[in-house]
């Protein structure tokens, strides 16, 4: 133990004998303002996470295209058109390039009688 304080020591004495240098030079101290240093209120510091957990960006929602009202009476009007050729639900989705669900909302929108099965 004795060992470490007198390592301490020597470096202690190296230390002054540093600044009474530095001030024999011509080195002045000077006073640090408010916000410039790491302790400083001013600086925003970054939150330290539990261990086991990461800062992880929640996944931006999937959204298709915007579908406006003019587009959704004309698919009305071509789901109407394929369940009159004998498509099923499916199939029309299909051919019209658009997904079930979405003709699952208009089906349901302008009350139209089309089953998912002929």
């Amino acid at each position: 133990m004795e060992q470490a304080f007198i390592e301490a020591a020597k470096r202690q004495s190296g230390l002054e004998a540093a600044k009474a240098a530095f001030f024999t030079s011509g080195g002045t101290a000077q006073q640090i303002p408010t916000g410039i240093g790491k302790d400083s209120p001013g600086i925003a510091t970054v939150v330290k996470t539990p261990y086991g957990y990461r800062n992880i960006e929640a996944q931006k929602a999937k959204r298709g295209r915007m579908i406006t009202q003019e587009e959704r009476d004309k698919i009305a009007v071509e789901l109407m058109n394929c369940k009159a050729a004998g498509m099923t639900r499916n199939k029309a989705c299909k051919h019209m390039g658009i997904s079930t669900t979405l003709a699952r909302k208009i089906v349901a929108d302008y009350s139209l009688d089309y089953p998912t099965k002929a």
